[in-house]
């Protein structure tokens, strides 16, 4: 035990003094202004203002990890915990570096940017396979004080919610012996299951056991935990439970300010929650400290079928793999007119949010499989949609809280999509304001003779009005195996996929945007008059007119640009300089560069960063991902015979990585005790061998 302990101390230390590291230049910076800084400066970075006492660790975590603390409350078992405080509730609102992209020096990752070869500068160790968690998201219906609060509190809404979704297969049971064998020999993995919890029914009785214990027992809450799971036992390998009330955070929109007292109105309405939707909107808030920048997000009924390379999720230099059904494109909506029990109410109003922010287009729907999602970018969308986030655990049942603008969001759509517009977000803002905006006098004004050469870059004839470009060929996808093995990062590809998980990478960001999501445009036609004009604009006015109005040149700008060079991004990237530009030295106050651009982008300017090159680098890698495809089996049997059937099909087929079972029986009690016996003796006897520490 006091080796475990010692080992994970030795692992935090070692991440907060990185952290340090990193944050160091940015403290002369920040050391000069005041506190509330954070919240307004433009381009936003990620340490604490140096005028408040320096600590190593914010009030959301303390050095040592928590360790569980079971207790038995009639024959169930729970972990007890404390409820976090009004103040606690406050969200974290500091952006987050991606550590792996941290380590890496600027040298290499200008290399790699520009080139989109990882070669020298980039030396052996710069980069290595990814550190990937797992995170579920798990409730036991059947629990007794869970299916009671769950009563009351229908009876005090009169709401009806479907009671499939709190129903139990021993799903997680299985699905963490799955991930056991598909993810052997994955680098410091860890799973994490994010619990439901219920106020604990001893604490207005005689509770003089945990008299002397430092708990708050008017606050104390139980945390749901799998009965055939030794949690204590648990903890010390690998695997950690975080209950709902200790993730559920408020949030605000950007510039908004937000007091405990706010907090813990906002607490009171939303828990306890039983809306898979409200706790997916609080993964953002998992513990940085306890929980790797790479995740899988996963329900309990999902399933890693195959041993898995960790690339089929997330590498450090593509970023995290996205599935997406590219022939189902989700148009906004704002009504709250889709089905509030299931996911079309969310998903429209999610790609609304997203329509709001950049611009107005059909998006793909993400696959309801096992998702990557990075966890700073997730923490970075909640804070940049942080009002929609805020109000989703208002629904307390998927759909219960009916109100304008106050739809819950799904927050693995809205993540992916903020992700990919981002990228492209960055791309633009390289080339225009990065490159062209620095180089231009009077203030960043592209005038008649920049755009000549903006149009010249981008393949224009001197003089023409159209440009038109033909097929290109880029060599990205062909160099890609290479690359990732020279970063020490085993390819998606694998030899036999019946035996081991394959994933075919449909597109990556190091070749831009594609309007398709899966291919570069066969050809390019832009009208210079009607996308780049030849009036005098300021380059900021340009970058939020192709970022937010004006998709359709934007989407075709880049396009143009990507045809220039076989592969990298380098033709999008400003001059490099060891000095501020001409027209728009920043004050002397600015020696540090942030970290990203605004979360809503202003109709003003912010100034340039100092080293307008190195910034467009660290911002288009900060959000480089992939588009993937994996076998994948998506199955909801309605009767027993149907759960046999299908069941026996994925058997079959010995190539399917990714498998959901969604519980789609009706309310017969004696199909539904037929269709789990089915469900639970197949599961036995495809992951037969027990976990460790199951009892």
């Amino acid at each position: 035990m006091r080796n475990v302990v010692r080992n994970l101390l030795h692992i935090r230390l070692t991440r907060i003094l990185l952290t340090a590291a990193i944050s160091l230049a940015t403290l002369t910076f920040l050391s000069r202004h005041h506190p509330d800084l954070l919240a307004l400066t433009p381009y936003c970075v990620d340490i604490a203002p140096a005028s408040t006492p320096l600590t190593l660790d914010v009030a959301t975590t303390s050095l040592e990890p928590p360790r569980p603390r079971p207790v038995l409350v009639n024959n169930t078992h729970y972990d007890a915990f404390t409820a976090p405080s009004p103040a606690q509730v406050l969200a974290d609102p500091r952006v987050r570096p991606i550590r792996a992209h941290a380590a890496i020096p600027l040298a290499c990752l200008d290399h790699w940017v520009a080139t989109g070869r990882w070669e020298a500068p980039c030396l052996h160790g710069m980069a290595r396979e990814a550190q990937i968690d797992l995170v579920y998201v798990w409730v036991n219906g059947s629990d007794p004080l869970h299916a009671e609060s769950r009563s009351a509190l229908r009876a005090a809404t009169g709401y009806a919610s479907a009671e499939a979704r709190f129903r139990e297969h021993d799903e997680l049971r299985y699905s963490l012996r799955a991930a056991r064998r598909a993810t052997r020999g994955w680098v410091d993995s860890t799973w994490h299951v994010v619990s439901a919890d219920v106020a604990d029914p001893r604490a207005s009785a005689d509770v003089s056991a945990e008299a002397g214990t430092g708990v708050d027992v008017g606050r104390q809450r139980l945390g749901l935990v799998p009965q055939w799971l030794d949690i204590e036992c648990a903890a010390n390998r690998s695997a950690a439970l975080s209950e709902n009330t200790q993730l559920f955070r408020l949030t605000g929109d950007p510039g908004v300010e937000l007091q405990a007292d706010d907090a813990a109105a906002w607490l009171d309405k939303v828990v306890p929650s039983f809306n898979s939707h409200a706790i997916e909107s609080q993964l953002a808030n998992l513990d940085p400290d306890l929980v790797a920048d790479n995740i899988i997000a996963m329900n309990d009924d999902q399933f890693l079928m195959l041993p898995t390379p960790p690339s089929a999720f997330h590498t450090t230099l593509f970023g995290p793999v996205f599935r997406m059904d590219p022939r189902l494109l989700v148009g906004g909506d704002d009504t709250g007119a889709g089905d509030g029990g299931g996911e079309w109410r969310s998903i429209p109003w999610s790609a609304h949010l997203l329509d709001e922010r950049f611009g107005t287009r059909r998006r793909p729907y993400t696959k309801h499989n096992a998702r990557a999602l990075s966890l700073p970018l997730l923490h970075e969308a909640s804070r940049a949609f942080g009002g929609a986030f805020a109000a989703t655990p208002l629904s307390r049942f998927r759909g219960a809280h009916f109100a304008p603008r106050e739809w819950e969001v799904n927050t693995v759509f809205l993540a992916t999509h903020f992700v990919i517009e981002r990228h492209r977000e960055a791309l633009l803002w390289s080339w225009v304001v990065g490159k062209w905006g620095a180089r231009a006098r009077a203030g960043g004004v592209l005038g008649g003779g920049a755009k000549a050469a903006m149009w010249a870059e981008l393949g224009g004839a001197d003089g023409a009005a159209e440009l038109r470009l033909g097929k290109t060929t880029r060599r990205t996808m062909g160099e890609l195996e290479n690359n990732l093995r020279r970063a020490e990062s085993r390819p998606p590809l694998v030899a036999d996929s019946r035996a081991e998980t394959t994933t075919t990478y449909t597109w990556v960001s190091m070749d831009g945007y594609s309007p398709t999501w899966r291919s570069l445009a066969p050809t390019v036609r832009i009208a210079r008059e009607g996308c780049l004009g030849d009036d005098g604009e300021r380059a900021w006015d340009m970058f939020r007119r192709l970022v937010m109005e004006d998709l359709d040149c934007g989407d075709r700008v880049i396009s143009a640009l990507i045809r220039t060079s076989g592969s990298g991004l380098g033709i999008f990237l400003p001059e490099r300089t060891d000095s501020p530009p001409p027209s728009q030295s920043p004050s002397p106050e600015l020696v540090a560069d942030p970290l990203i651009l605004p979360l809503v982008l202003p109709a003003d300017p912010p100034p340039l960063p100092a080293n307008p090159r190195a910034f467009a680098v660290r911002l288009i890698q900060r959000y480089a991902y992939a588009i993937g495809a994996s076998p994948m089996s998506f199955i909801g049997p309605t009767s027993a015979r149907g759960a046999a059937s299908q069941l026996q099909r994925v058997a079959r087929s010995r190539g399917v990585a990714l498998m959901c079972i969604n519980d789609d029986l009706g309310d017969d009690e004696a199909e539904v005790r037929a269709a789990d016996a089915v469900i639970r003796a197949w599961f036995e006897e495809r992951w037969p061998e027990k976990l460790e520490c199951e009892r």
